[in-house]
């Protein structure tokens, strides 16, 4: 592709990191990956972080932490990559899912007390496309209901405030460090973050085969996993959170780029247009009028060796695995069918998003 869909940035300060660790000798359970913990949590503005070897880990750590399990209903949402609802299979729990708003395409918080039964123990509430959730009516619907919640920030990296309330619900949140993030730890990572002890001291363990954590570390006090992050991710995650706010302003600085040239292109909505909120640009996405202008705007890119994507995301509930669970979320539905991600990267230039916002106008007359 001459405009790959993302491209990790990789600089001369990650591979002297990688290779500051290869020749140390200490390839895991080492300095760098307590450092990047201690400067993550940090960054974030949370007591205690916990790497991990992909966010999907840390979700599936915390549904266990947190004592979800068999016959308990989670309410979630149905338009997420599909491993944030998978943690809650892993342990056996109904996710019950609510429909999304149409404006935030984050879980419509009108819609999720009618879902909320007896059975009902939490929430797993993702921030998708890099947008925080509804705070203020969800805060005081886990106030209401005395419900626990896990928040899924793997696309929302960013310093949390009033305008962008990422960790402010949850009892502990997650972030994830693919190759296609904002940042990522070489490939693949992920951070638990939390302020309570008692979650930290158990994620650590259950990171790591369930092990103590004191003197006698080979005595095992809990089931676990092997979900640890390596040396070589952990110090080349800390040289990306050096930058990262460098980063996340760029491709700030890229969707508006975007913005500009799309906001008056007949039948394309921007996220411009959908909501002002605050946001960590994960991907730049819009919505066409339908799944056939979709297909055509999508072919032509291709055409032209510019990839974009028609996989965020198919609701959940039309997975094999889900077959069983409950469907019928008619905004999920529509949206999916309408919308597209185009290229976003940190090193893209203005040039390359014109040449993208051109093909699209010209597909589109």
């Amino acid at each position: 592709m001459k405009i790959p869909l993302y491209k990790p940035y990789i600089s001369n300060n990650e591979v002297s990191a990688v290779s500051r660790v290869f020749k140390s000798g200490k390839l895991s359970r080492g300095v760098e990956i307590e450092l990047f913990e201690k400067e993550f949590a940090s960054y974030v503005g949370k007591k205690y972080a916990i790497a991990v070897n992909s966010g999907t880990s840390g979700l599936h750590i915390l549904v266990r932490t947190l004592g979800w399990e068999k016959g308990d209903e989670v309410i979630t949402t149905p338009f997420s990559y599909v491993a944030s609802a998978n943690a809650l299979l892993f342990e056996g729990v109904t996710p019950i899912f609510v429909d999304i708003d149409s404006q935030t395409l984050n879980i419509d918080a009108n819609k999720i007390e009618e879902k909320i039964t007896s059975k009902t123990k939490g929430m797993l509430l993702v921030h998708i496309l890099g947008l925080s959730v509804n705070y203020q009516e969800i805060k005081q619907l886990k106030d209401n209901y005395n419900l626990q919640v896990i928040e899924d920030a793997c696309e929302a990296i960013g310093k949390p405030n009033d305008n962008f309330t990422v960790t402010k619900l949850g009892e502990a949140t997650v972030y994830g460090f693919h190759e296609n993030k904002q940042l990522t730890t070489g490939g693949e990572g992920g951070m638990i973050v939390t302020d309570d002890p008692v979650i930290a001291q158990k994620c650590w363990a259950m990171r790591d085969q369930g092990r103590s954590l004191k003197k006698d570390w080979m005595k095992y006090v809990i089931l676990g996993f092997n979900f640890r992050m390596t040396e070589m991710q952990a110090a080349f995650g800390r040289e990306q959170l050096k930058i990262i706010d460098k980063m996340l302003t760029r491709r700030e600085e890229i969707a508006q780029e975007y913005s500009n040239l799309l906001n008056n292109v007949r039948g394309v909505v921007t996220p411009d247009q959908m909501t002002k909120d605050k946001r960590s640009w994960f991907v730049y996405f819009i919505l066409l009028e339908n799944n056939d202008a979709r297909d055509r705007v999508y072919k032509a890119l291709l055409d032209n060796g510019i990839a974009s994507s028609t996989n965020y995301f198919p609701p959940i509930y039309n997975f094999p695995m889900y077959a069983d669970y409950s469907k019928g979320c008619e905004i999920t539905d529509k949206i999916f069918e309408r919308i597209l991600a185009l290229p976003m990267f940190y090193e893209m230039t203005n040039d390359e998003v014109e040449q993208v916002s051109r093909i699209i106008k010209d597909v589109l007359k």
